[in-house]
């Protein structure tokens, strides 16, 4: 067998990346059941090799393609996206042992974060951001309930009128259970429906300039449905 060696592969569990070298295996493992679609690794990654999928639709077990996919070719595995996933989805393994070197080597920050508690029950995610959210209903095209579907936290219900002939507000947000992920306006088809801004990522310790400075102005550039 040929080395370096790249391969990658897709099943209805986990999406992998995988380099063999001569003397080390470095893989990066994309757990399709713990991703949100908050494509937060897609709006981190150095490198520009995470592209959307159909959050929707993965969140609604309609297609096995990931709600983020991962171009093995331009994949540097360097473990940027598994320290700012929130929810625990991707994991950078160098010889089956989970480890992140940048934050090793100073190049990312810790995470001044804290656990929150997610709609699935026994699970948690990392909750650092602060930011804005706004849902403008009369964008919203309704009856799709997308936006509830693949929020994590429960932030996002869908009322119902109280009387048959009302008419019922389309969402609902609570703003104190939101992480400011990013899943539904990733999801939503609404045509400016969803409008999501971060004003701060909480972080404490060393860095690399420019390179963790550039992954903040990233994060924190504001988006609206539906992303393209």
């Amino acid at each position: 067998m040929s080395v370096p060696k790249l391969t990658r592969i897709i099943d209805e569990n986990e999406q992998k990346v995988k380099l063999r070298l001569l003397t080390m295996n470095i893989e990066l493992i994309h757990d399709l059941n713990q991703c949100t679609g908050c494509n937060t690794c897609r709006i981190v990654c150095p490198k520009e090799a995470i592209f959307r999928g159909p959050v929707g639709a993965h969140s609604r077990h309609q297609t096995i393609v990931p709600s983020v996919i991962i171009d093995k070719e331009k994949c540097s595995l360097c473990g940027t996206c598994d320290h700012l996933c929130p929810f625990g989805a991707l994991s950078l393994k160098i010889d089956g042992e989970k480890k992140l070197q940048l934050v090793d080597q100073k190049a990312l920050p810790k995470l001044d974060m804290e656990l929150v508690d997610l709609k699935e029950e026994g699970r948690k995610a990392k909750s650092y951001f602060e930011g804005e959210i706004e849902f403008h209903t009369e964008y919203c095209p309704g009856g799709c309930s997308t936006c509830y579907v693949v929020c994590p936290t429960g932030a996002i219900t869908i009322p119902k009128a109280e009387k048959g002939w009302e008419k019922a507000q389309k969402v609902e947000v609570d703003k104190d259970k939101c992480i400011y992920c990013g899943a539904c306006v990733h999801a939503c088809p609404g045509e400016g429906a969803i409008e999501l801004k971060r004003t701060k990522i909480k972080y404490k310790g060393e860095f690399t300039e420019p390179f963790w400075p550039e992954i903040v102005e990233k994060l924190k550039k504001p988006l609206k449905s539906p992303i393209k």
